[in-house]
């Protein structure tokens, strides 16, 4: 079975889709690990990279490419990434599509604790940089990433912990094997 977290900053995504991973015994496609590996490729530090996405739309296509790769490769496994779950359906790849998700100022907050920054800060740069992806998504692949149809499973993860989460998403893959 495969099964696509995706979600925004913060929201927990990863560490549900480790945590799903792990128990269950899948595979785990981490779209930000295959991001920086492709950074280091290039010579380059990530953030370096990243600059360069936001005017060379190729670095998008071949980090698409390379999750889309890996994801046909692996029918038993989770992959991990801000459009992971949108990616898979345009591409006719089956999977279990959940959707992580939080409040801006609580994401933030973890971010806060993970990355020891401020928290009005982080906020800011949440809310600048969802409205910049929500921009270049719609430009480069029509994808509006405020639509939730194309998910199975919506998890608002504000009072709950990422365990829990993981949970949810684990009894649902339970049902469906039944």
């Amino acid at each position: 079975m495969r099964i696509t977290i995706s979600g925004p900053p913060g929201s927990g995504k990863t560490t549900v889709a480790e945590i799903v991973s792990e128990r269950i015994g899948l595979e785990l496609i981490l779209t930000g690990k295959v991001f920086r590996e492709q950074a280091v490729d290039a010579g380059m530090d990530v953030l370096e990279y990243n600059r360069l996405a936001e005017r060379d739309h190729s670095i998008d296509e071949k980090l698409d490419a390379e999750i889309i790769r890996l994801a046909r490769m692996n029918e038993n496994s989770v992959v991990e990434g801000r459009l992971a779950g949108q990616l898979l359906m345009r591409e006719g790849i089956s999977a279990l599509k959940v959707f992580v998700t939080a409040p801006a100022r609580v994401r933030a907050e973890r971010i806060v604790k993970r990355e020891a920054t401020d928290i009005e800060s982080e906020t800011k740069i949440l809310i600048d940089r969802e409205s910049s992806e929500r921009k270049r998504y719609i430009e480069l692949y029509g994808i509006d990433i405020d639509d939730m149809s194309v998910y199975d499973l919506v998890i608002d993860s504000t009072d709950i912990s990422a365990e829990e989460a993981a949970q949810i998403v684990i009894d649902e893959v339970s049902k469906r094997r039944k």
